[in-house]
């Protein structure tokens, strides 16, 4: 895909290895999907008929276009062309599905290429679409010939003509090729690297897992193969993706934290996604949406030191949702922005909702769901209580108090901090069952993920973010390590929860729906497994972290036969252990959650280099067993070159760090912002 051009190539290159002529034909072929992904699966019936599809005999191209654009089927035509072409001469062409593959026959065998019989057809209209151009070869023997097929989507026939021009000639696509690797190695190799006693962790985050936080980032939750897409591109999902990626691309992320924080209405609440235009997705959203945005913030303003951001003016999204829940029967029109403030005021109010829309007990309501979409049935009467939710609103709380101070406003800073203090109070009062903290309370009252329950007993969720929020402490910290590692450890990962749901529950909703052991139900879901690998490390238990992410690492799996999905790329989740025959195999890969959090996990806690707004903190917690390790790390235009060496096999504390020869104190390295390579050396102990 070029870097700048609206097109897809492909460079074809055919060889002749035996010693005779060869003369043969080649058949580029592509099925056109020319609208919206659901209205096409949905209603193909229908939307074929919008279909228009014709071959272009002067410029020896094929162009195709639906007459009705995204379901508003009769108010617009769709406005783009289609093409489709090559840079070898044309000897035929089709674009008639049906009467191209023929009666009974696939795109494996075409009645006209099986039978011989090739008849031209060059107009297609309200039936299934194809583009298929019939070329003639004679190749020598050992000799080769290269050719280039040209696919994309424009906003004019004009721009069709100058993108064949271009590429119709092999040698610029050759050269646009060279270029599209060149931007893959800056995005992949040439920013974050590191290196340690562990090959496989080294591969997948130097490499693999940046590749899938790219595509997370790029297509979020689309419709593709890998998700349906109902909601566009998620707003809490971008939030984390935008977060993750920061330190290998500053620009991507600030450029999405100002989409993301159009999205924020006055009352605080957010659209739960957003088309690939910025345009909001108006589904009804999830209750945790407000609760990630501050994190994104506060690690882009970390990592750049550029706090103007907080005070950039933003407008706020008017629609047809109030309060995120219920539908505003009189609105009218698309949604639109209505009035403006900064970045700081949307994301005080972001959270002023969470912490103000709150049950019985003072703890957040779950309504339609959290975190967790399948616990679904636990709030829909606007009473049940979300106890990972209100840990989840301490931990932003605390960032935003951090943001506050870093612009001078000491009494806001105070008002967030007396609210995280509040909160954690009714969570350490209400949430605490004896050895782990509860999940939640539906909408009778009833209890989730306490000891009084004979399935979903512990939940792993509300244990990793007691920690991550600052919640848990002292003796309720241990025995929440301690109930971690005896209820929901295992051979394939840390589960969602235990024991699984075996039946319907009537109070939760779906997640009792599943097979035991499969997505929300007990999985080994992965995204929740780094939130406890990052939990592990702010515990000083730098083995529990890395065995974590190790277990659901894609390219580290013992068994391939079972764990079945790509050892490239997250899954996000394998089947947990109470499944009675997929124990351990991988699912839903690509589009999650799980990508950005292992890079986090990696880099930020195992291996211990955090963003501050003051410079780089060095805080390794890591398996005893490792001797040390390097990392290249870019940061605010200077590179920092680190070594760190355990010479006494501790897991966490570090005894002296030098900063090109020169001792310092504590262990933030200084933002040194002069564009020159800098030598850390970390002595662990």
């Amino acid at each position: 895909v070029p870097r700048r051009d609206n097109c897809e190539l492909w460079l074809v290159k055919i060889t002749n290895r035996t010693s005779k002529v060869k003369t043969l034909e080649v058949f580029p072929y592509v099925e056109w999907l020319l609208g919206d992904y659901h209205l096409e699966l949905r209603y193909r019936n229908i939307m074929n008929l919008y279909n228009r599809v014709w071959y272009e005999g002067k410029d020896k191209i094929i162009l195709a276009k639906k007459t009705a654009a995204w379901g508003d089927l009769n108010i617009k035509p769709f406005a783009d062309v289609a093409f489709f072409g090559t840079s070898l001469p044309v000897k035929g062409y089709a674009v008639r599905k049906n009467a191209f593959l023929g009666k009974f026959n696939t795109e494996e065998n075409p009645a006209p290429i099986m039978n011989g019989r090739f008849k031209n057809i060059g107009f297609c209209s309200g039936e299934d679409g194809i583009a298929c151009l019939r070329h003639g070869l004679t190749i020598g023997p050992g000799k080769s010939c290269e050719f280039a097929v040209i696919m994309g989507q424009v906003s004019s026939e004009a721009d069709v003509g100058r993108l064949m021009r271009k590429y119709r000639k092999v040698s610029n696509v050759k050269k646009e090729l060279a270029g599209v690797k060149e931007l893959w190695k800056s995005r992949i190799i040439d920013n974050i690297k590191i290196e340690t006693p562990d090959k496989d962790f080294d591969l997948m985050m130097n490499i693999w897992v940046k590749y899938q936080l790219y595509i997370c980032n790029f297509w979020s939750r689309s419709p593709s193969f890998y998700h349906e897409g109902s909601g566009g591109r998620g707003f809490r999902d971008s939030c984390q993706d935008s977060e993750a990626i920061v330190s290998i691309n500053p620009q991507l992320t600030r450029k999405r934290i100002e989409v993301l924080a159009a999205l924020i209405r006055k009352d605080g609440t957010s659209a739960p996604g957003f088309s690939g235009a910025g345009k909001p997705q108006g589904h009804r959203p999830n209750k945790d949406h407000p609760v990630w945005l501050t994190s994104t913030v506060c690690a882009y303003i970390k990592e750049t030191g550029e706090k103007k951001i907080l005070l950039k003016k933003i407008p706020y999204l008017k629609d047809q949702w109030i309060g995120g829940w219920e539908m505003d029967l009189n609105f009218k029109g698309p949604s639109r922005f209505e009035g403006s403030a900064t970045l700081f005021e949307h994301l005080e109010r972001n959270l002023n909702f969470t912490f103000n829309d709150t049950g019985i007990r003072g703890l957040p309501l779950i309504g339609h769901a959290d975190w967790n979409d399948a616990i679904d049935a636990a709030g829909i009467k606007l009473k049940g209580e979300s106890v990972w939710l209100a840990q989840a609103l301490v931990r932003s709380l605390k960032q935003l108090n951090e943001l506050a101070l870093l612009i001078g406003k000491e009494k806001k800073a105070q008002e967030l901090a007396r609210k995280a203090e509040i909160m954690s109070g009714r969570i350490n009062k209400y949430c605490w069952d004896g050895a782990w903290y509860k999940r939640g309370f539906t909408d009778n009252g009833s209890v989730y993920g306490s000891r009084r329950n004979s399935e979903g007993k512990i939940y792993l969720n509300s244990q990793s973010w007691a920690i991550l929020s600052g919640v848990a402490c002292g003796e309720r910290l241990k025995q929440v390590l301690s109930s971690v590692n005896r209820y929901l450890d295992g051979r394939h990962g840390l589960a969602l929860f235990y024991p699984a749901y075996s039946r319907f529950d009537s109070r939760l909703g779906r997640i009792s729906m599943f097979a035991e052991g499969t997505k929300e139900n007990a999985a080994v879901f992965c995204h929740a497994a780094t939130f406890m690998a990052a939990a592990f490390c702010l515990a000083g238990r730098g083995q529990r972290a890395y065995e974590a992410m190790k277990k659901i690492m894609p390219n580290a799996q013992a068994d391939y036969d079972v764990y079945k999905t790509e050892p490239y790329v997250y899954a996000e989740y394998l089947v947990g252990p109470e499944h009675p025959y997929l124990y351990g195999e991988g699912a839903f890969t690509w589009i999650t959650g799980t990508a950005g959090w292992n890079f986090m996990g990696a880099c930020e806690y195992i291996l211990g280099i955090r963003r501050e707004f003051g410079g780089l903190k060095i805080d390794p917690c890591i398996p005893r067993q490792w001797k040390g390790f390097k990392a290249r790390r870019p940061f605010r235009g200077s590179v920092y070159e680190i070594e760190v060496k355990n010479p006494h096999r501790v897991s966490r504390g570090v005894k002296k760090i030098l900063a090109d020869g020169r001792p310092l104190e504590g262990n933030v390295v200084p933002a040194f912002a002069d564009g020159k390579p800098h030598r850390i050396k970390v002595i662990m102990g």
